[in-house]
């Protein structure tokens, strides 16, 4: 009984780590992805601007 506790213990404060570190990278993407849109100009393309860039100056070229 006293296994299964301190198994039950290691998968809580593994879960809790793991949910921490999730945390943390889902924080950094944001900022890096305004990061990235800052130093773009705040230009973002659609995928609607890139299909009618790639019609107008044709596939092969």
């Amino acid at each position: 009984m006293i296994a299964l506790a301190v198994l039950f213990g290691a998968f809580c404060v593994g879960a809790y780590f793991v949910g921490a570190l999730v945390v943390r990278a889902r924080r950094e993407a944001s900022v890096l992805s305004e990061e990235v849109t800052r130093a773009a100009g705040g230009y973002q393309a659609s995928s609607a601007d890139l299909r009618e860039r790639i019609r107008r100056g044709g596939a092969g070229t």
